[in-house]
């Protein structure tokens, strides 16, 4: 039994790996089929083919998989007559090559890749730029309709103080005149009171007189002696 360390590309880890899943040898791993493998976590289809076509080379010819044993014989005798089937080689992996690079290539990509972050950085720097001016405008306009409402409210203020000064002066005027009127109706009243008070003296001196005739006469007689 060839141990699974000798082959080649599998460390220590990978070798506890394979190990854990029941792997011990390089003929284990010959007798797995791919999709026993694949099973195993870590294992793509391309390392299973490495490890496989590896183990095939270190072993000097291909170990019989699961996935390459011989079908049953149809019809009897026939493995007899045909012989044992013979097991499948393992793929070699493809060899992928990567077409080299130019170093002009190399050079005009790193050129558009630095003029690609000199345009972002230019979009960002106005973007940022225009940013301010509108808060700076935001602002201006702000405490320009902040300074027009002030003055707005100061205008209305002196224009309230203006007529409230004018109504005061209109109430005492108004007072002023309800007295003087009081007054005088007061005089008047009194001056009424004087002259029905004098009217009724003569008003009665009249009946007086046209009740007694004679001392009409008397009266008559003493004004003209005074």
């Amino acid at each position: 039994m060839t141990p699974i360390l000798k082959l080649p590309g599998v460390g220590p880890a990978l070798a506890k790996l394979l190990q854990d899943h029941g792997i011990k040898s390089v003929e284990d791993l010959s007798r797995r089929s791919d999709a026993e493998l694949s099973k195993i976590p870590g294992l793509g289809s391309s390392r299973i083919a490495k490890m496989k076509a590896a183990s095939a080379e270190l072993l000097g010819a291909a170990a019989p998989t699961a996935d390459t044993q011989a079908a049953p014989a149809a019809k009897s005798g026939t493995a007899a007559s045909r012989g044992a089937a013979k097991p499948a080689s393992p793929r070699k992996p493809r060899t992928v090559r990567t077409p080299a690079v130019k170093p002009e290539t190399v050079a005009a990509a790193k050129t558009a890749a630095t003029e690609a972050a000199e345009t972002v950085k230019s979009g960002v720097d106005t973007a940022a730029e225009q940013g301010r001016e509108g808060v700076d405008s935001a602002v201006a306009a702000a405490e320009a309709a902040r300074l027009a409402a002030e003055a707005k409210a100061a205008k209305a203020e002196a224009k309230a103080a203006k007529a409230a000064k004018k109504a005061k002066a209109l109430m005492a005027e108004f007072a002023a005149a309800k007295a003087k009127a009081k007054s005088k109706a007061k005089k008047e009243k009194n001056k009424a009171k004087k002259e029905i008070a004098k009217e009724k003296v003569k008003a009665k001196k009249i009946l007086s007189d046209k009740a007694d005739p004679k001392k009409k006469k008397k009266d008559k007689k003493s004004k003209k002696d005074k």
